[in-house]
């Protein structure tokens, strides 16, 4: 299995950290939800997207190479019907290579950008977690002894103050996240859509057929998806004070259930190493074979 990367390992440290602090203070909880809906791999997204950035690159140095190519070719050593046949063949071939550039820039500016997004947060509630979990560690070590219990009663009131204070600021990275991703999709889905253009106006027909079979192919993957989505969301819902699908009211044993299911990264049905979630649902995928892999 792949080594985790250190903003993947930081996400899931954070997660544990917050769960500590979130059973002994109170205002936490709230900033635990955030956290556990949060857990990602910023460093793998921005290297997916350096890498269609790559891909860019090297369609560009082949169109040119084909350009050259033809270009090279002088009308004494090769003229005629064939020529010109060619030379359009090529130009729609260029055409084609052009479109899937444009998605290539369109993805790689998305993903580097959620990427870096996601990377701030990672890094911000990973210091908020760690400060309130030393916080919780020192309130616990107070509060047992008689002489520290003055200290105790002091430091939860500046944790919860802390996690107060803390809580709208992660609210609103969480937010430029969430509108951050979703403007991410429309640019890649729209840079689908410049390339299934580009690709019918150079004569590829077959373009709506794969991508038609391309949707079709996928569809099992969108389901799991959705249906990790919904257990994410009943998760982080029951983490917060107001228990919004959970009965009891500031209940920290939701962050537990998160927590224990996104300690260690698993492997997907593709054979992907995965650090997100992690839930029962993505447990339960990885048992089931991709047939149209």
């Amino acid at each position: 299995m792949a080594s985790m990367t250190a903003s993947a390992t930081t996400a899931k440290i954070a997660l544990l950290e917050i769960g500590i602090a979130s059973a002994v203070f109170p205002a936490a909880i709230p900033i635990s939800a955030i956290v556990y809906v949060n857990q990602c791999d910023p460093e793998t997204i921005m290297k997916t997207g350096m890498e269609a950035l790559d891909l860019y690159d090297r369609l560009g140095a082949l169109s040119d190479e084909l350009t050259a190519a033809v270009d090279g070719l002088s009308a004494d050593q090769w003229s005629g019907t064939d020529r010109a046949r060619f030379t359009e063949h090529v130009a729609d071939f260029r055409r084609e290579i052009l479109g899937l550039q444009v998605l290539a820039m369109m993805t790689g500016v998305a993903l580097i950008t959620v990427g870096m997004i996601l990377l701030l947060l990672v890094v911000t509630y990973a210091v908020i977690s760690t400060v309130l979990a030393a916080l919780a560690v020192f309130f616990l070590a107070c509060a047992a002894s008689v002489v520290g219990e003055p200290v105790a009663v002091s430091i939860e009131a500046t944790a919860n103050s802390f996690a107060a204070s803390a809580n709208p600021i992660l609210q609103a990275m969480d937010k430029l996240a969430t509108l951050t991703a979703h403007g991410a999709a429309i640019e890649i889905g729209a840079g689908m859509v410049v390339d299934t253009g580009f690709q019918l106006a150079a004569g590829n027909t077959d373009v709506l057929g794969d991508l038609v079979q391309a949707t079709v192919d996928g569809l099992d993957n969108a389901l799991w998806g959705f249906a990790s989505r919904v257990e994410r969301d009943f998760v982080a819902g029951g983490v917060h004070p107001w228990g919004k699908y959970a009965a009891p009211q500031k209940n920290p044993g939701w962050i537990a259930y998160g927590t224990a299911i996104n300690t260690d990264p698993y492997r997907d049905s593709d054979g992907d190493t995965q650090y997100g979630q992690g839930g029962l649902v993505d447990r339960f995928k990885q048992l089931v074979p991709d047939y149209n892999n």
